[in-house]
């Protein structure tokens, strides 16, 4: 397990190392590129942002359309104005597309070319002509630009290698010259910065093992570091996180009730799908479900039941994460269908909903029966968090057996009973326990601990498997490969593609748009909800035959044990495609605040410049997605050996080798996916 921490290290390293270094440089941002006669040109700047006082150089690159070859000898001259003055422009209306002149507005960055007639005459004397340049088909000229902002540019072409012309062919475009963006600067600060308090925390952690005489091999339970204990038994310490947590959300709601309707300039859309929902995923890996205790949803259970409960009994039959499962993927299909991300309103509303159904089982129920067996995201959160390398547990089982009052399931005048029905004393797993603290306030013995531990580990070291569990860790993979498909440019394709083998015509449905909307709950069910289970069951199926008839395990045990090997599998594409939108979208929450201060507090401040830089470029994303995968990848195979050793001893090679080869499939897969061009999450 050190040598996959090893590997983690290197590759997150690689992975802040190419974004500081911005390997966004290999992403060539083109200012005009089209199509002229048999030519493709590309027209770009050096440098491509405004410099004060440094005359940029113009350069285009001309390839035969035919055979790709760069073009020699041609003869081109180009004249660039600021807009909105008095340009060769004047009196040029855009034309029809001809043999001889064609403009597409292929791959363009910065606005269309614009095709121009051929006037009677042109006075080439204001242009500058492109000379050769050493690389065969690039021709460039210094061209000062005395400020930033809009220009437009007119090519004046008399020649492509053998082929003249009897007048000039002008195409024209337009360029936005603006100043660098700081955010690389700014990233690569926080990244210094993130290096600098990582040392920092370790230097802390060692004096800390050094101050409290840790034992080479024993684990540090940070209850042992003195101000941590007591600020974890202070009343405080859920307020001071749940409060924030609760003003956070209301101002959502505010937003998305109040504020504009468009969901890349509102606040409530850009905070909660693509900053929280993006962010909060990093909690459930790194400290687990640490979020559930701070959550607004479970805040409101608990300020409630200090009051006013019935203090029922949730159900018994429902007493599972089976309806938290299928309430997840309700959701996910009805923003598939709806688009919740991109609806303001509807995010309120949703919200809204959450607190009314957190609210009314406050009253009825006893704790947080809402958060641990209905909240659509409970079950999803608690699968998650087994992947964590923080656990509270006991710090001795016997001191446990021998103390006849359980206070950490009863509770006391310093503590409640644990909100979320677990037991200290048998607890071996993340799924549930939410760090609230009240274990650790009322436990007279001073028994529980909260320490680190290896990555992943309840995957392989709990007792027990559950089928509830097991399930959803399958839906949660279907779910991740399927809603991650849908936001690629290809699935356009693939939709028309399965829609053609469907026979949908005998339902009535023969339109396009009636077909995509039939095909998406299609697809979504089967992908989610039935193939990852079958194909696991199949698995199972191979694994139970490999081992022989005096296999340990049956096939629905063999289902229920294996299922934990898939959870890094689905994590992985969870994490990756949530990346994406982060680094490309986030950014966009700046003007988003700027828009909204400037509009209710009347502050003075620059007009929002909506044309965002992301904080990472389209290759060092990939890259960054790849690095998750293969570390995720490695965490999936070693649970799934560690799961074959335990119950198979001298066979565990046959029962692994099956899942193993699924595991992998299922992350080529996610691969394959995220190496298609993703549409951003505000305009799919």
């Amino acid at each position: 397990m050190k040598k996959i921490l090893l590997l983690l290290t290197a590759l997150v390293s690689f992975g802040l190392a190419n974004s500081v270094l911005g390997s966004e440089g290999h992403e060539k941002a083109f200012f005009g590129e089209f199509h002229v006669d048999k030519a493709h040109v590309q027209l770009t700047l050096h440098p491509e942002s405004y410099t004060e006082g440094k005359a940029p150089e113009v350069v285009i690159s001309l390839t035969d359309l035919a055979t790709k070859n760069p073009i020699l000898d041609a003869e081109v001259y180009i004249l660039i104005e600021k807009a909105g003055q008095n340009s060769a422009h004047e009196g040029h209306t855009p034309s029809s597309i001809s043999n001889s002149t064609s403009a597409q507005g292929e791959g363009l960055d910065f606005g269309d070319v614009v095709p121009m007639e051929m006037p009677s005459s042109v006075d080439l004397s204001a242009y500058k002509r492109l000379v050769p340049q050493q690389k065969a088909g690039n021709y460039s000229a210094l061209y000062h630009l005395h400020e930033e902002g809009e220009y437009i540019y007119t090519l004046a072409i008399r020649s492509f290698g053998e082929g003249q012309f009897e007048k000039p062919l002008l195409v024209g475009g337009k360029i936005t010259y603006v100043r660098a963006s700081q955010i690389p600067f700014y990233r690569m600060l926080f990244v210094i910065g993130i290096i600098f308090l990582s040392g920092i925390f370790g230097v802390w952690i060692l004096s800390q093992r050094k101050s409290a005489s840790i034992a080479r091999g024993q684990k540090l339970n940070i209850l042992d570091i003195p101000w941590i204990k007591r600020f974890m038994k202070s009343a405080w310490f859920q307020p001071v996180f749940q409060i924030p947590a609760f003003i956070f959300f209301t101002i959502i709601i505010f937003a998305g009730l109040f504020d504009v309707q468009q969901g890349d300039r509102n606040i409530a859309t850009l905070l909660m799908w693509t900053i929280w929902w993006a962010a909060i995923i990093f909690t459930f890996v790194f400290v687990g479900r640490v979020w559930c205790m701070m959550c607004p949803f479970g805040a409101v259970q608990d300020w409630i039941g200090r009051f006013a409960r019935l203090n029922r009994s949730f159900p018994k039959p429902l007493r599972n994460i089976w309806l938290s499962s299928f309430l997840f993927f309700g959701l996910t299909l009805w923003d598939s269908y709806s688009g919740i991300v991109n609806k303001p309103a509807l995010t309120a509303f949703l919200l809204l909903g959450f607190f009314a159904a957190a609210v009314g089982m406050a009253f009825v129920f006893k704790g947080r029966s809402f958060c641990r067996y209905v909240c659509p995201i409970g079950g999803l959160i608690g699968i998650y968090s087994m992947f964590s390398p923080v656990e509270l547990r006991n710090r001795c089982i016997e001191t446990c057996r021998g103390h006849r009052v359980k206070e950490c399931m009863k509770g006391n005048a310093p503590g409640r009973p644990c909100p979320m029905f677990e037991t200290p004393m048998t607890l071996d797993r993340n799924n549930y326990c939410n760090f609230c603290s009240e274990c650790v306030k009322s436990c007279s013995q001073d028994n529980i601990v909260i320490r680190f531990r290896s990555f992943a580990k309840d995957l392989w070291g709990s007792a027990r498997g559950y089928m509830d569990e097991a399930y959803l860790a399958l839906v949660i993979l279907g779910v991740s490969i399927v809603v991650t498909g849908e936001m690629v440019e290809p699935s356009h394709r693939w939709m028309d593609a399965i829609g053609k083998a469907l026979p949908l015509s005998l339902l009535g449905i023969t339109d396009h748009a009636g077909a995509e909307k039939a095909i998406v709950p299609i697809v979504m069910t089967i992908g989610s909800l039935v193939v990852p289970a079958l194909l696991l069951l199949a698995a199972s199926g191979i694994v139970r035959k490999s081992t022989g008839s005096a296999s340990p395990l049956g096939l629905k045990a063999t289902f229920i044990q294996f299922a934990y090997m898939f959870i890094p599998v689905g994590l992985a594409m969870h994490l990756a495609h949530n990346i994406s939108h982060l680094f490309k979208e986030g950014p966009g929450i700046i003007p988003a605040i700027q828009r909204v201060l400037i509009t209710y507090t009347g502050l003075e401040m620059a007009e929002p410049d909506w044309n965002v830089v992301p904080l990472m470029g389209n290759e060092s994303i990939f890259w960054l997605q790849m690095a998750i995968l293969m570390i995720l990848n490695i965490f999936s195979l070693y649970a799934g050996y560690r799961i074959a050793v335990r119950h198979y001893g001298d066979k565990a090679l046959r029962a692994f080798i099956p899942m193993a080869v699924l595991a992998v499939f299922f992350m080529m897969v996610n691969a394959f996916i995220l190496g298609q061009p993703m549409t951003l999450r505000h305009t799919h």
